[in-house]
């Protein structure tokens, strides 16, 4: 079976999973919910695996997440996300260039160049609540925006250079799951997938985050993420996947 397909029966199976728990259902409020809002910059000790394209010409990239401070030329992350009632949004932006040098023969090189913006915003609404737990679903757009560059050369001097951009947008549904552990710890896990030959081939992604409450307003993020896409379009290829540990501190803003 396929990985988009696979991810694709996951999907409904946990949503049905959870949903199939006991619940407790959430007490309701005098006064109307206001809006919450937090933000959350972050660094993303990131690797990168796969197939690189530009042009017809292909390159295998392996780099784990112990390798990027290596390999990381630039980078930037930040997330954005409200709440209210049973309402959630997020935004999440990732700005993200790497390099790598592969050896095709004795004597020949690769040089891979890979610059990543990623934007993606969604919108949610809690199914479930638990007396200490609650899932959401939400639906939303991942933006890409990928340069892609491959040097052939020798020890000593470039032979060709291949350049390309390719931006697209894929559609995106998913769904988050959040336990606080304790008073001041809280668990949260995020599965999502889109594409759908829309725009990538396919894409999907999953996050494990601890969630350590500091004060009343802020809190500090430790955990893992993964993300994959295919993509090939006139010899442009992304056929990889992002993952690695992250960390962040998240402000919440009211």
């Amino acid at each position: 079976m396929k990985q988009p397909v696979r991810i694709l029966l996951l999907l409904p199976f946990l949503f049905s999973l959870l949903c199939g728990l006991p619940f407790l259902e959430a007490a309701e409020k005098d006064a109307p919910e206001e809006w919450t809002f937090s933000t959350t910059p972050y660094v993303w000790f990131s690797g990168l695996n796969g197939t690189v394209g530009v042009k017809g010409h292909k390159a295998r990239v392996s780099q784990s997440f112990s390798d990027i401070l290596s390999t990381m030329d630039a980078s930037g992350m930040l997330t954005f996300q409200g709440h209210k009632g049973k309402q959630y949004f997020f935004f999440d932006g990732m700005y993200l260039d790497l390099s790598d040098t592969g050896q095709v023969s004795a004597g020949l090189f690769t040089d891979v160049g890979v610059t990543t913006t990623r934007l993606q915003a969604a919108w949610g609404v809690r199914v479930k609540e638990w007396e200490s737990s609650s899932l959401h679903v939400f639906a939303g757009l991942r933006y890409w925006n990928l340069k892609n560059e491959l040097t052939i050369r020798t020890a000593s001097a470039p032979l060709r250079h291949f350049s390309d951009t390719e931006s697209w947008l894929d559609p995106l549904i998913g769904i988050r799951f959040s336990t606080r552990l304790s008073p001041n710890l809280t668990f949260t896990a995020i599965v999502d997938a889109g594409g759908f030959d829309m725009g990538s081939d396919f894409t999907w992604g999953g996050m494990a985050d601890f969630s350590w409450r500091i004060s009343e307003r802020t809190s500090l993020e430790i955990g893992y993420r993964y993300l994959y896409v295919d993509y090939e379009k006139d010899g442009f290829v992304m056929d990889a996947y992002n993952d690695g540990l992250f960390i962040g501190f998240t402000w919440k803003l009211k």
